[in-house]
């Protein structure tokens, strides 16, 4: 039944879709959903975004597991097969509508460069962070979500130096913290030519006003390796109606989960079911304000998954079709958040 429901899913949301362009939907949303709060809006990210660039003679980094040390050297490619959760570059994942990145960050001894890391190292930062630069410069109404989730082997000097490579990286086209993001609309960003959100999750970006703060935009780990943990997870979440946040639509393999699946991968044993069963799920759901209280599920504003470009895209496809049920809500799109 669950592999039926995707399939009709899927086939709803190609329908529906057919003349949606991925590159540039922010751009193409109607004029009543660009005045609506920009953490109101349902938004597709990928998760460990920048995992692509673990390769074969990738290493160890500061977050990997300390087992992974003895069987890295014996496992190379089995690691990798459940380490890598995105095959597509950034400006790949761009295209297909991903406007929201997770990125998790370690030095390197002997380095002064950053990288991206999963348990391995991937690759040095610049490369992709130009690539987001060179998308924003070139789709104006199209706004990225940098969402600096982990840091590992940071000093205080390394976050100063960090954030002053992404101010200057960025300059003015990164959104300040705003005291009511409720104010922060597609349009309003559009007329600033603002269009980059950095979320810095350590206690350096009270220093800096550039960024926006964690609690700004929370994202709880499921931790689930079965879809009916997941799925439980995802419906006990509650949200502030004054904050972004983020349902992260991912199942996460335990070493034992892996042990029993060991010739197999992440694509097919956490992804694939993901898509299967969760996104129907999720297809049912709407985003907007959290009602009052704590009743009803929580509506979804950023919704993160694994190997996005699975099924033709079929994940930013749903989340982005989402949207069209605020235009079927009088009383949200129509109401006052200024």
């Amino acid at each position: 039944m669950r592999l039926a429901s995707c399939l009709l899913v899927a086939a709803i949301v190609m329908g529906e879709t057919k003349d949606l362009k991925l590159e540039t939907w922010m751009r193409d949303l109607p004029e009543q959903l660009k005045d609506m709060p920009f953490i109101y809006l349902a938004i597709p990210g990928s998760h460990d975004s920048m995992t692509y660039g673990i390769t074969r003679s990738s290493g160890l980094a500061p977050d990997a597991e300390p087992i992974l040390h003895r069987l890295y050297p014996l496992f190379r490619g089995t690691i990798m097969r459940w380490t890598i959760t995105q095959s597509l570059d950034t400006w790949q994942q761009l295209l297909i509508g991903i406007r929201y990145l997770d990125l998790r960050l370690a030095t390197k001894p002997g380095t002064e460069e950053f990288f991206f890391t999963h348990g391995l190292y991937a690759e040095e930062i610049t490369g992709a962070l130009r690539q987001v630069k060179d998308f924003v410069d070139t789709h104006p109404e199209e706004v990225v979500i940098l969402d600096l989730q982990h840091f590992y082997g940071f000093t205080p000097t390394d976050h100063q130096r960090l954030m002053r490579l992404l101010i200057n990286m960025y300059g003015p086209k990164l959104v300040p913290r705003h005291l009511d993001l409720r104010s922060v609309t597609l349009n309003s960003l559009n007329r600033l030519n603002q269009q980059v959100i950095v979320v810095y999750r350590n206690e350096s970006v009270y220093t800096m006003t550039e960024f926006w703060q964690p609690q700004m935009l929370p994202s709880p780990w499921p931790q689930q390796d079965k879809v009916s943990g997941l799925l439980r997870f995802l419906d006990n979440i509650r949200r502030h109606p004054g904050t972004g946040f983020v349902h992260q639509a991912v199942l996460t393999p335990t070493p034992s989960f892996i042990v029993l699946r060991w010739t197999s991968n992440l694509r097919a044993k956490c992804a694939a079911p993901v898509v299967k069963e969760v996104l129907p799920v999720l297809a049912e759901l709407a985003p907007g304000p959290p009602p009052p209280g704590r009743a009803g599920h929580a509506p979804l504003n950023v919704v993160i998954a694994d190997f996005v470009d699975m099924a033709d895209a079929v994940f930013p496809r749903t989340i982005i079709n989402l949207n069209n049920k605020l235009l079927q809500n009088r009383d949200v799109v129509y109401h006052s958040y200024g």
